[in-house]
Formats: C-alpha cells, structure tokens, sequence
C-alpha cells in the first residue's frame, strides 16, 4: 500500500512539473523533487526494514502536509488577476484529512486535523486581509470560506468514523487474543497460517504440549495451573525471533509460528525455551517440560498438512519418554 502512494506521489509531481514547464512554479520546482526523493527514500529503508511502517506513513504524512500549507499560502503571491478559485492543490487536502485518520489514533488524529485545519485559515484568512487585493476579497471569500467549511465536515464525519473503526479493530482483537495467557488464540493462529499458505512462504511450526499438566491442576489447582500457563506463554513470547507468533493452541498446548529456521536454529531456540521453563517457580510447582513437535512449511503446502506433521512428532516426543523435541520430515512425512 505504501509503495502504491509512493509510486502515485512520484507521477503526480512529475505531472505538475510537466504540465509547468518551461515557466515552473517557484515553489514547486524544488518543494516536489525534494518530496518526492523523501518519499523514495522512505519506501527503500521500509523495504529493507529499517525503519517501521507507522514511521514510514508518519514521515509521509508530515511531508505532505507541510507541502500542501506551503503551496496554500504560495497560491496567493502573486495572485492572477480576476481569479474567483482556489488552486488545484486544495483538493488533495481532502486526501490529507481522509488518510491521517487511517494513521493515528482517533484522538490523535483529530488533533492534527484540527491542527492543519487552524493553520490552513490562519493562512487563507490572513493573506485575505494582507496579499489579496480589496477588489478581489470578496471573490476569494466564498471560494476560501467552502474549502474551510467543507474540510471541517470532512474532519467530523472521519472523526466519527474514526472511533467507529477503532472499536471494530479493538473487538476484533479481542476476539483473537486468549483471554487468560493473553498470546493470541487459536481462530489468530488459523488465519496466519492462511495467510502464509495464501502468499506460499515458507515458514516453522513448533507445536509444544506442557507435560503432566493434568497433574499440576489436580495436584495444586487450577489457580496455580492457571499460573502456569500464562508465565509459559510469556516465556515463549519473550523468546520469540522477530516476525514470530505465539498462540495457545487448545488447553495446555501452544503453537509458535517462526520465520523459516534451520533444524539447528529451531533446535537452539526450544532449549533455551525448555532450560527456562525448568527454571520457573509457581508456588510448590518447580519447572515444567514440554514436548514439541516441529515441522517446516514447503512453499505452497496446506497449513493444515504443516500443523498436522508437527502434531505427529509431539506424539512422537511423549510416546519416547516427553521432555523431548521431535522434527517432522516433510518428504515421506514421517517423523526422525
């Protein structure tokens, strides 16, 4: 989506300039090249992932703004004679007001609507009493009077849209959180592998069950089972490499969704998971083991088939004494 309004941004300025040529606006001739470049530069550190998307659009959005404020009081020296309108550039205004309730919080974003809202009349209404000639006033207040009304109408109406889509996202994260480890749940869990098999990517599944859990419910309640469970799924949260996923998968068993990782690198990863899992202290409950199951994704293979070949070498770690981490070979689907 970004590189969309990058390539957009880029073909719009290169058009103004075009349309231009060979008497070039004076503020254009340089304010659109250097935005342009800016946003270019934006789009190669995100795809290299330097720097996260929320900064990439925030840098987007402060260049867009200060431009268009600038071209807004530059539409006004010199003014043609006889002009009735504003300029073109106040169109993309609306595009401004729309797209910063897509990347702020609503109350954020209405703050800095409001903000670009004050200084665009600050400049509209002081180059009217200042630049613009008296005999022109009056033909530019109507014109400057609409785009001020309409933008205010268009801040409402996305404010309460705003807060409308910010409770939809808040209830469908709720909705794929796990109420009592607090890691995403299963139904989460389910539309990421969809996701990867959708874009086929290749990827790791480790499906990892706590080992008598069973016992320590029965044997020290469900409080301190409880316990457990939500200091397991915030260990393996804190371990996780990045672009990684924990979810509880159902009862006392836990999936993790991983970045493509050699059999070393997986294997190095769940050692130091289960190293610190016998190191945790829950009351009279001291560390906890856990079988896991690990299975790699071809690119193109089902989500379900990836799930169910790390399903079957967890079997296979508590069938050959627990405590154990088992690899699922994808080939002849067996388990080594």
């Amino acid at each position: 989506m970004f590189l969309l309004v990058v390539i957009i941004e880029v073909c719009a300025s290169l058009a103004a300039l075009w349309s231009q040529a060979p008497a070039f606006d004076t503020l254009d001739v340089w304010a659109l090249p250097l935005l342009s470049v800016t946003m270019l530069g934006v789009q190669l550190l995100l795809a290299r992932g330097v720097i996260r998307f929320e900064t990439a659009t925030s840098v987007a959005f402060l260049g867009a703004s200060l431009y268009l404020l600038l071209a807004l009081s530059h539409q006004f020296d010199p003014l043609p004679a006889g002009v009735r309108r504003l300029s073109e550039n106040t169109y993309w205004f609306a595009v401004l007001y729309t797209s910063i309730f897509y990347i702020y919080p609503p109350r954020r974003a209405v703050s800095r609507a409001l903000l670009i809202l004050g200084i665009s009349t600050v400049i509209c209404g002081g180059n009217l009493i200042l630049t613009v000639p008296a005999n022109m006033q009056l033909n530019l207040l109507s014109a400057t009077a609409q785009f001020l009304l309409s933008s205010s109408v268009l801040i409402l109406i996305q404010a309460t849209f705003g807060v409308q889509r910010a409770q939809l996202l808040a209830s469908r994260s709720a909705a794929l959180i796990d109420v009592l480890t607090g890691v995403a749940n299963r139904r989460a869990a389910e539309e990421r592998l969809r996701e990867l098999a959708g874009k086929r990517a290749t990827y790791t599944v480790v499906l990892f069950d706590l080992d008598h859990f069973k016992q320590i419910n029965d044997r020290h309640g469900h409080a301190t089972g409880d316990r457990v469970l939500r200091a397991v799924a915030q260990l393996s949260q804190d371990l996780l490499p990045q672009g990684g996923m924990v979810a509880r998968w159902g009862g006392e068993e836990f999936l993790l969704i991983l970045p493509a990782l050699g059999d070393t690198q997986v294997r190095k990863l769940l050692n130091n998971l289960r190293n610190e899992l016998r190191q945790q202290r829950h009351g009279e409950v001291v560390g906890v083991t856990a079988s896991f199951g690990v299975a790699s994704a071809a690119a193109g293979e089902s989500s379900d088939d990836v799930v169910a070949r790390a399903d079957e070498a967890m079997y296979s770690a508590k069938q050959q004494g627990r405590n154990d981490i088992r690899l699922a070979e994808w080939r002849r689907n067996t388990v080594y």
